[in-house]
């Protein structure tokens, strides 16, 4: 495995441990379907989350959370439907959230926005 596809899995552990720390349970992670993949899907109290997890081990491209743009944003809310049309299990609220790693010195920084379309 790429040292690249190593710091994401790891990164998207790291995200999944925070969302359990803070009360949300993961209801499924990597899923992926022909129209794309879903880092994280969780539920916080009544609402389906759908988290967009990004990974750096530098700034050389920008930051880990510069590097989700809009159009990915708006296909995870395309995602989501799809990933519900599956599911017997139904929410009051869809959101998407954004959790972004960037590793400096070994250790990583988590920046968790939520909501972010």
């Amino acid at each position: 495995m790429a040292a690249k596809d190593q710091l994401g899995r790891y990164g998207e552990q790291l995200a999944a441990d925070f969302l359990v720390a803070r009360g949300m349970s993961v209801l499924a992670r990597n899923w992926r379907c022909p129209e794309g993949e879903i880092d994280i899907v969780a539920r916080d109290g009544n609402a389906m989350v759908v988290v967009e997890v990004k990974t750096r081990s530098s700034r050389r491209h920008g930051t880990a959370f510069e590097a989700v743009t809009h159009d990915k944003l708006m296909r995870l809310r395309s995602l989501a439907r799809l990933w519900l049309a599956t599911q017997a299990e139904r929410f009051d609220t869809v959101r998407v959230d954004v959790i972004a790693l960037e590793r400096f010195a070994g250790d990583f920084s988590l920046r968790h926005e939520r909501g972010v379309i």
